[in-house]
């Protein structure tokens, strides 16, 4: 009797472990929208995911499309001047921008003065030099 009792539930679990893996999913929504939502990027297993595709995909030689600033951009300048450097959608739409512009000839850029002025201001008042933002961007200026 025990026997038989052993050998049903070693087959019992020995199925229900062979079936588990069997219906295995590769990838959890729910992991890849919390670590994007997170991190602002692709979790490490779609980023490899992404990758491979792109690797195994042909170069167009399409234009690609334009990719244009948002018309409103309180939130990015909110978000810049609490954190010091732009919105993940910006760091988007500006990564898509030089990835459009990867296969053109590389010309010098110069740094172009923020928008908004108020963080400067606010900074210069508080602090009475400029920002490290603005040092970085007058050192660049002057190479």
């Amino acid at each position: 009797m025990k026997f038989t009792f052993k050998s049903i539930l070693f087959t019992g679990i020995l199925a229900m472990s062979a079936n588990t893996v069997l219906i295995a999913q590769t990838s959890n929504p729910w992991f890849e929208g919390w670590y994007r939502a997170k991190y602002g990027r692709p979790a490490p297993t779609e980023e490899a995911r992404i990758q491979a595709a792109q690797a195994s995909t042909a170069y167009l030689a399409a234009t690609p499309h334009q990719v244009t600033a948002p018309a409103d951009t309180r939130f990015e300048n909110w978000y810049r001047a609490k954190y010091g450097r732009p919105a993940p959608s910006e760091e988007a739409r500006i990564q898509a921008e030089q990835a459009t512009t990867a296969y053109r000839a590389a010309t010098p850029r110069q740094a172009a003065a923020p928008a908004n002025t108020w963080f400067e201001n606010w900074y210069r008042d508080k602090y009475g030099r400029p920002s490290p933002q603005e040092e970085a961007r007058l050192k660049d200026q002057s190479r």
